[in-house]
């Protein structure tokens, strides 16, 4: 498997470069690409102040777009920073990676994207257009 950070990042982050290949690892139908910030500081979202004092640091796992018939999961390490204002009623706060995902999300951006412009494309006829078939049991207990 290709283990390049500069393959990586060209693949699953174009056009973001708020965030840095760190690892990558494939087993069990999955391939796993560990990644973080690559900015040195973030602004606070209610004063606008950088901040590099990095309080905390969290895991988000966010699913992707099947990549070769695998899964695809973006492990994603997301700093806390300290805002060093004194005025701010925010102490700390989340780095942001809005080219990604949102905050909160567990899939990224644009496989919400397209999961949505599947779901208008079938117009809720999803299941048995994709081949899926509900058993009596769970249409009749509906």
């Amino acid at each position: 498997m290709q283990t390049d950070a500069l393959f990586w990042d060209s693949l699953v982050f174009e056009g973001t470069d708020e965030v840095g290949v760190e690892a990558v690892t494939a087993a069990f139908g999955t391939i796993e690409v560990a990644a973080g910030g690559r900015a040195a500081a973030a602004a606070c979202p209610d004063c606008g102040l950088f901040s590099g004092r990095v309080h905390d640091r969290y895991q988000r796992r966010l699913k992707d777009l099947p990549l070769a018939d695998q899964g695809f999961v973006i492990r994603l390490t997301a700093r806390r920073s300290i805002c060093g204002s004194a005025d701010c009623q925010r102490r700390t706060f989340a780095e942001p990676f809005s080219r990604l995902a949102v905050p909160h999300a567990r899939f990224t951006t644009r496989l919400d994207r397209t999961l949505e412009r599947v779901g208008l494309a079938l117009a809720g006829r999803g299941g048995p257009a994709l081949g899926w078939q509900a058993s009596s049991a769970s249409v009749r207990d509906g």
